[in-house]
Formats: C-alpha cells, sequence, structure tokens
C-alpha cells in the first residue's frame, strides 16, 4: 500500500488497493472533498461494482461530522426505494475511518447535466421532478427531510431506453422528524444557500419539515426551465433574497412556458411552509398537469372537482391549477378483466385505480391491488403525459409492490412456457432479452437483479409475460 498522506491533493490515497472488510478492493478515487473521499471499488466475489465513500480517520474523532455520517447510513439504509440511492453497507476501515458501500451509478448529476445545458427542454425537466419528488415522498413517508436538495445530489442514471432515471443522494444533513436528537442547533443554518427555504435560512431548525425540500425542489426546477436559480450574488445576499424577496416570475426569463408554471413554482417556492402544497406528490402532479396543458395534453383546469387522492388540505389560490384534468363524459374505471379497462382513460380514472390498489392493499386483498394497479399503468401507457407520469412516480412503491405479489414466490425458478414450431410470438427486444435470461433455474428476484432495465419495467414484463403464458413459475 503506498504512504502517501492525505494531505498530498496529487499523490494516490492510501486506500487505494486496499481490501475492506475481505470484500471491497478499493480501485479509484472519484471526488474528494471536505467531508471525505468517494472510491470506486470492487466486491471481490460478486464482481460487483460499488461506491465506498470514507469518512476520514481526523473527521472521525469530531463527534458532529461522525454523527452525521452515521446517520445517513442509518436514514438511507431504512428507505428502499427506486428513486434512494441504496446503501449496501457500513463499516470501518483498519485505520479507523468510517465507510458506506453504495450501489454504482452511471450517469451524472442534475448539476453536471446543468453546466452543459442550463435550460433544459420541459418535458425532461418535469419528468426529473415527478421522479425526484417520488423518491421524496418516500423520504417524507419514513418521516425524513432530506434538508440539503441541491442538483449536486440528483443523479441521473443511464439506463436503456430511458432518458433518466433519478437516484437521490446525500443525507449527510438529513432529519429525521420527531426524532428529538437533532445534531443542530436552533439557530444554525446549514444546507446549500441557493436552494434553502427561508425557514432553514433563518436557522429555524424546528420549523423544517417536509415543506422545506418541496421548495428545495422548485428552486431546482426553476432553475431547469430558466437556466440560471431564481436568486443571484454572494453567499450573504442570497440568504437575505431568500428571507425577504421574491424571485423574478419565471414568466420573465422563459417566455415559452405555459402559463401554469409560473403558479405553480410560486406556490411551492411561498415563503411560508403553509402557503406551499401540502405534500411534495401534490407539487408534482400540479407541475405535471400545468406541463401537459400549456402541450395540449390536458383540457383546461378548473372544470371539475379534485379527485380525494390530490385534494388539497387547504383551498389553493386561484392562479394554480387544478391536479385533475375532467373526466369524460360517461368516465367510470370498473372491475374488469386484469389490466382491462371498463371506461375512457382519464388521469382521473387512473387516481382512483391507485385509490382502489390502496384501499385493496389495506383490506389484504392482494389480487386486487394487483388489479387495479395494472389499470392504473395501463391508463398512464395509453395517455403517455407528464401529469399521469407524475401520479405513476408517486406511488412507484405501492405499484412495485402489488406487481412482486402477482409473481408469486420470487425463489422460484422461471420457466418458457412450450410452443408448437413455427408459433412465433410478437416480442419487444426487452421481453426477448428476459426471455434470453430464462433458463429453468433463474428465479423472478434473480432476474430482476440482472436486467438493466428499470426494477418497475422490468416487473411490468415478466407478470405481462406470466399472463401471456409466455413464461411460468
Amino acid at each position: 500500500m503506498s504512504t502517501a498522506t492525505i494531505s498530498d491533493p496529487l499523490a494516490p490515497h492510501p486506500l487505494l488497493g486496499a481490501l475492506l472488510g475481505g470484500t471491497y478492493e478499493v480501485k479509484t478515487l472519484l471526488d474528494r472533498g471536505g467531508m471525505g473521499m468517494v472510491f470506486e471499488a470492487e466486491h471481490v466475489r460478486l464482481r460487483r461494482r460499488v461506491v465506498v465513500k470514507v469518512l476520514p480517520a481526523h473527521l472521525a474523532r469530531e463527534p458532529i461530522a461522525l454523527h452525521r455520517f452515521q446517520r445517513e447510513a442509518e436514514l438511507v439504509s431504512s428507505l428502499q426505494h427506486p428513486h434512494v440511492v441504496q446503501i449496501l453497507d457500513f463499516a470501518t476501515t483498519e485505520h479507523g475511518e468510517p465507510y458506506l458501500v453504495m450501489e454504482f451509478l452511471r450517469g451524472e448529476t442534475l448539476a453536471s447535466r446543468l453546466i452543459r445545458k442550463p435550460a433544459l427542454p420541459i418535458e425532461l425537466a418535469v419528468r426529473i421532478a415527478a421522479q425526484a419528488a417520488a423518491g421524496l415522498a418516500a423520504v417524507h413517508d419514513a418521516l425524513i427531510v432530506h434538508r440539503d436538495l441541491t442538483p449536486s445530489n440528483i443523479f441521473l442514471s443511464e439506463l436503456p431506453n430511458e432518458e433518466v432515471h433519478v437516484k437521490l443522494l446525500d443525507f449527510g444533513i438529513g432529519k429525521r422528524l420527531g426524532s428529538g436528537n437533532n445534531i443542530t442547533g436552533e439557530n444554525d443554518v446549514i444546507g446549500t444557500p441557493d436552494y434553502m427555504p427561508p425557514e432553514q435560512a433563518l436557522g429555524k431548525a424546528s420549523h423544517v419539515d417536509q415543506r422545506s425540500d418541496q421548495y428545495s425542489l422548485g428552486v431546482i426546477v426553476y432553475q431547469m426551465l430558466a437556466g440560471r436559480r431564481p436568486f443571484l450574488g454572494d453567499m450573504a445576499s442570497v440568504l437575505m433574497q431568500v428571507v425577504s424577496e421574491e424571485p423574478p416570475p419565471i414568466e420573465q426569463l422563459s417566455r415559452e412556458l405555459p402559463p401554469g408554471i409560473g403558479p405553480v413554482l410560486r406556490r411551492a417556492m411561498a415563503k411560508e411552509p403553509s402557503d406551499r402544497f401540502p405534500s411534495i406528490v401534490e407539487f408534482a402532479v400540479a407541475l405535471g398537469l400545468a406541463a401537459g396543458a400549456g402541450q395540449g395534453s390536458i383540457p383546461p383546469p378548473g372544470l371539475t372537482p379534485k379527485p380525494p387522492s390530490v385534494v388539497a388540505s387547504r383551498a389553493a389560490p386561484s392562479e394554480i391549477p387544478a391536479a385533475t384534468e375532467p373526466p369524460m363524459a360517461g368516465s367510470r374505471l370498473t372491475p374488469g378483466p386484469e389490466g382491462a379497462l371498463a371506461g375512457p382513460p382519464s388521469l382521473s380514472a387512473l387516481l382512483v385505480a391507485l385509490e382502489r390498489a390502496r384501499a385493496a392493499r389495506s383490506a389484504r386483498d392482494l389480487d386486487g391491488c394487483a388489479a387495479h394497479v395494472e389499470r392504473a399503468l395501463t391508463i398512464a401507457d395509453i395517455l403517455d403525459n407528464d401529469a399521469c407520469r407524475a401520479a405513476v412516480a408517486s406511488e412507484e412503491a405501492l405499484i412495485e409492490g402489488a406487481l412482486e405479489m402477482r409473481l408469486g414466490r420470487r425463489d422460484r425458478p422461471l420457466s418458457i412456457v412450450a410452443r408448437t414450431p413455427g408459433d412465433r410470438l410478437p416480442l419487444s427486444p426487452e421481453e426477448a432479452f428476459l426471455l434470453s435470461r430464462i433458463d429453468g433455474v433463474v428465479s423472478s428476484e434473480e432476474l430482476l437483479d440482472l436486467s438493466p432495465l428499470p426494477r418497475l419495467h422490468t416487473l411490468r414484463l415478466l407478470v405481462r409475460m406470466l399472463r401471456s403464458q409466455l413464461i411460468t413459475t
């Protein structure tokens, strides 16, 4: 092992080549910062690439830094969500340096993307926001607040047949609500000023809750669409503007945006948390609807009451678009064949299907839950707009759970159903790929791990092939 010290920024790090815990061989230094180093490593038995985040020994002796590092491991490992980075292990090097082992992600941060292209197309910006909101919804359901949501902490993974797949990173200053175990004082200011909500900028730690993350996501969406942050200047100037000034209306910076985008962002970025959307999901759905309305895919808002699943707990300002489209005449989703529609597809029908799936799950009706989920996904496929994508993303955990139940025991081997010669079935490239991996030995859980596709997409394909009797368990 090299004897180079950390004080030499050009020398190789002494951990390079080390075997941590007899399992992780450290390969490459990816990043070096004040709070530690990030390495690429390999699980020597599984030959799986991972990321190792190491807290230097001198920081490990600082109680606050150590506490934040350990809390990141605790908070993130308690979450299992497709839009939250997964922590695989937590231990200490032989020199007393704590380290986290995380999944290896291919792609770039949103910050890197915005350096190359400061303003993104509205469809891409809304898709990124919807996926980030889905991850944050899971975080918030666990009574956790991220508190440092920035473009640097939103990772855009590279996946086949999908422009982006968002993963939320860096929960080092995350806060678990109601724990009574905060390591910041009431007047401490932590986080990144450009994306910090007013209550956090004022150091009011006890006032920071899930709506604080909503503000930060609103700032990020503003930046993605306008090509610049809402407030400019040095740190002190930005903090003062965050607390006391309104940002320039985004309509003045990007005149091609649909008219509903500005009101949605102004509400998400309201100075008072009580004036924001009640939840991150409602913000994402409203954003998707505003974007869709501008593209002509959703009728003008305000023609019908919101369905129960997206009704706000307080009256929204009149400038905010309603969070649903008007149902088509005679629109009604009734029980029918698996995955089939019993009425015209609409966002209202999709939300009703998801609501019924939740109710079926609560009643332990697993078949009914899966059937309603498949109806919702079918509607989303037909309509193919940002509002539907946001609604599906916000319920990704429910949807994945329902499809997993439909597959049955995931440790059972999958087999291809025998066909007569010449019996050719139309297969998508993704289905053909999955079928090529089924050999009567691999289980559905192993195939989910092997698939390069997003887990939800793989689940849908497996359920579809199971229902079409292409495969059997």
